[in-house]
This record gives structure tokens, sequence and C-alpha cells, in this order.
């Protein structure tokens, strides 16, 4: 079993920077063992495909923009995730959706996976990290802490 945690995101863009931070803390507070690997994915894009090669599950953390209020968390399965999900920076990015669909294309395909995600309320180039999403770092650091464990359970033998 290979659990990964991946955190995207460009903390140059203000709320954006979010999973990357969200990342952070957990390496920090938790670490990497030999069968969790924690990666700061950045705004890699297509460059993120071997990191998710090997995963038997898989945790995204980002922004998204689903209308809620700024710092509100929502958590979906990757493979429900609604089109709506995916904002480009520039039009020279690929977004993660695109990720996605290039891991089935090619067969990449973690047993379950999930993204856990905020409300921006900023992403402006330049710009801080608002304090609604700063306040949702722990929230979403204990939830991906909980999953790790209920994956980690569920493959006690």
């Amino acid at each position: 079993m290979k659990i990964g945690i991946l955190g995207i995101g460009n903390p140059l863009l203000g709320d954006d920077g979010f999973g990357v931070e969200v990342v952070r803390k957990l390496k920090e507070e938790i670490g990497e063992s030999p069968d969790l690997e924690i990666i700061d994915g950045g705004s890699l894009g297509i460059y993120l495909l071997p990191y998710l090669e090997d995963k038997t599950y898989l945790i995204v953390v980002d922004v998204v923009n689903f209308g809620g209020k700024p710092g509100e968390i929502v958590k979906f399965e990757l493979n429900k995730i609604p089109g709506f999900i995916g904002l480009k920076v520039s039009e020279h990015q690929i977004t993660f959706h695109e990720v996605i669909a290039l891991m089935n294309l090619l067969d990449i395909k973690p047993i379950e996976s999930v993204l856990i995600g905020v409300q921006p309320k900023n992403n402006e180039w330049g710009a801080e990290m608002s304090d609604e999403v700063k306040g949702a770092i722990g929230k979403v650091v204990e939830k991906v802490k909980e999953q790790i464990e209920i994956w980690r359970k569920g493959n006690a033998t």
C-alpha cells in the first residue's frame, strides 16, 4: 500500500498556495513513511504524473472554486469531481482536472482518491493568503490525517 498526499497550487497567487501550505504542515507534523509520500506539487501540472503512478490511495489538496464561502471546505471522490473544478492561472497551464483525465487515459488509477479543497477568496498575483483560507489549514490537515488512518486501518491484516 502506498498513500500519496498531493498539495497543488501557487503560493504567489494568494489563496492558491493553500494546498502547498497544507502539505508543508503535514511534513512537519507527521512526516513521510514507507507507506506515505507527501508531495508539494506546486503548479507542476502534467509533470505530476510520475509521482502518482505507484499510489494505491491519493489525497489531493487544493483550492476549489465551488461558489461557497471563503475558507469553506469540501471533499470529493476524484472520479466524481464536477467539471467546474480546475481553474487555470494562465492559458498555458494544464489544470489538475486535465491531469485526472490523463491518469485515466494512462490507466493510472489508485484504488481510492479524494480531493479536499477550500473555497478561495483571493487568487491575485502577489496577494497574501486570506485569513479565511489560512483558518482552514489546520482543519484540512486533520481531515487528511483522518483519511490516512481510515485507509491504514482498512489495509491492516
